[in-house]
């Protein structure tokens, strides 16, 4: 006779009783299907939560960016206005020089500054013998010529914009 690992002989093994399946594998089947499906359900819920979240992380980030470009902005704009007044005092200077070497080394510095203005979208806005616009011109004073009729006639101060928005209007003279 043969042995098995723990030792019986093979009689054991045909004399064994066959397991008798409970009576109510019908109910037990149908509870671990229960436990399944509720399973799948919770890992549906988690799935959809997780997917959610990864939205709204999305939405946030996007939410930051637009918030460090906006500051950003706001940032370089308030640099911007505050160099303006050197800037017009820079080219009132320039208008005084009369010694023409130290003028050129002078335009050359006032054209780099120009140079930057221009790297960060930063321009003048156009007033001389342009339509007269609240939006981007502040009238100081007025004058009769029914030629130019609500157009600018002399600037007392240039005005500046940036990316379209108006940093500081032109301070002008506005015919009537």
């Amino acid at each position: 006779m043969s042995k098995n690992k723990k030792g019986t002989d093979e009689t054991f093994i045909e004399n064994m009783e066959p397991i008798k399946i409970s009576e109510d594998a019908e109910t037990e089947e149908i509870i671990i299907t229960d436990a399944v499906s509720e399973a799948n359900k919770k890992v549906e819920e988690y799935k959809d939560m997780l997917q959610r979240l990864q939205a709204e992380f999305d939405n946030f980030r996007k939410r930051n960016n637009d918030s460090i470009k906006i500051a950003r902005n706001d940032g370089l704009n308030e640099i911007v206005i505050a160099l303006l007044p050197v800037l017009d005092n820079f080219e009132r200077g320039l208008s005084i020089i009369s010694d023409e070497n130290i003028k050129n080394g002078m335009e050359l510095i006032y054209k780099q500054i120009l140079n930057i203005f221009t790297k960060y979208d930063v321009e003048e806005i156009v007033a001389i013998g342009a339509e007269f616009d609240p939006k981007y011109h502040h009238a100081i004073a007025q004058c009769e010529d029914a030629e130019n009729s609500n157009k600018v006639v002399e600037v007392f101060q240039k005005g500046y914009k940036r990316k379209d928005k108006v940093l500081r209007p032109s301070m002008v003279k506005v015919a009537q």
